[in-house]
């Protein structure tokens, strides 16, 4: 089984009319929409995995199933069927599943620790040292997968919340503002790091319940390996190491097969400019996979699709109709 994920950057803008959808928006005219979910689909299709992970999804299902009708399917028969998530606005979760792959069966995880994911908690996401309540900006998706070959699996798909800053770098250019962006971009790592919290306690019930959980937890952490200027000067979380992990407890510890598998000078996922360290084009990873202990014995092999996401890439990228998305696909095989 081959299981892909992939922010596919604003799909919402390819359409509009939600559950009526047509091709267009006021961000993307049709014809742009369908040059980029083009390139979009021939990455699917170089990839060619059983499971796709999807984050930056349309906000309807309608919407999906046209993108699938129009740019996924073969001779009008679908490649691939939609499950979308239960919570995101303009920016769904969906899993995909390829028709006559490797799963069998899949639906939405029902059991009691994944419903009270949908419950509010305490965290002090302000640094006012006030606990109030809190919940994901984007609900996790969590589905059960029955293979046809194997075990069950279950997959989690996270997409953190975002840390822009809206005139962010006018803003920490400017001396006088420079303590705005600050406030703002703390806060959206301290909202990260309850969400990461919540996330990794809720790995623990289902590995302390049951050693040999089959779990891999995907998508867009918005966060990589390595402490960042926040991380290093004003003491914030690293949410890929919450969600891992403590190396207090060996046995709870999921891996992560493209760190392990990726060389460091193709270990990333995005490129953007970081006005803070003052890195041009910093290459990040943002995109992950956590893997149980349980289920890791099972990886055969996991990378990023740098080949499959080049292919698609015109020019510098710069323009939307130059690129399938500000983000390169990672996969992996069990």
């Amino acid at each position: 089984m081959k299981i892909m994920n992939w922010n596919i950057e604003w799909m919402n803008n390819w359409f509009s009319g939600n559950h009526d959808p047509q091709w267009g928006s006021g961000s993307l005219g049709a014809g742009d929409a369908h040059v980029v979910a083009a390139r979009v689909a021939n990455v699917i299709r170089d990839v060619d995995p059983d499971v796709l992970c999807v984050q930056e999804g349309p906000s309807a299902m309608p919407e999906m199933q046209l993108f699938i009708e129009a740019h996924l399917s073969d001779n009008g028969v679908p490649r691939y069927e939609a499950l979308i998530g239960k919570a995101g606005g303009a920016q769904k979760l969906y899993v995909l599943t390829k028709v006559g792959g490797a799963v069998a069966a899949i639906d939405h995880a029902t059991d009691a620790p994944t419903q009270e994911l949908e419950n509010v908690w305490q965290a002090d996401v302000d640094g006012d040292l006030l606990l109030q309540p809190y919940d994901f900006t984007r609900l996790p998706m969590v589905v059960d997968l029955d293979p046809h070959a194997g075990a069950p699996l279950r997959i989690v798909v996270l997409h953190t919340k975002s840390k822009y800053v809206h005139n962010g770098q006018a803003l920490f250019g400017n001396p006088a503002r420079r303590h705005e962006f600050i406030a703002a971009a703390m806060k959206a790592r301290r909202r990260i790091s309850a969400e990461g919290f919540r996330l990794r306690s809720y790995l623990d019930q289902l590995v302390a319940a049951d050693a040999g959980a089959r779990v891999i937890v995907t998508g867009d952490w918005n966060d990589g390996p390595g402490p960042d200027f926040f991380e290093r000067q004003y003491l914030t979380h690293n949410i890929a190491d919450i969600v891992l992990g403590s190396t207090f407890y060996p046995d709870l510890i999921f891996r992560h097969p493209v760190l392990e598998r990726v060389p460091s000078t193709a270990l990333f996922t995005a490129r953007f400019d970081d006005f803070v360290d003052d890195i041009p084009d910093r290459p990040l990873l943002l995109d992950h996979f956590a893997v149980s202990p349980g289920l890791h014995g099972d990886i055969r092999d996991a990378g990023i699709a740098h080949a499959e996401y080049e292919r698609e890439l015109e020019g510098s990228g710069a323009a939307r109709t130059q690129r399938a998305s500000d983000h390169r696909p990672i996969w992996l095989t069990l």
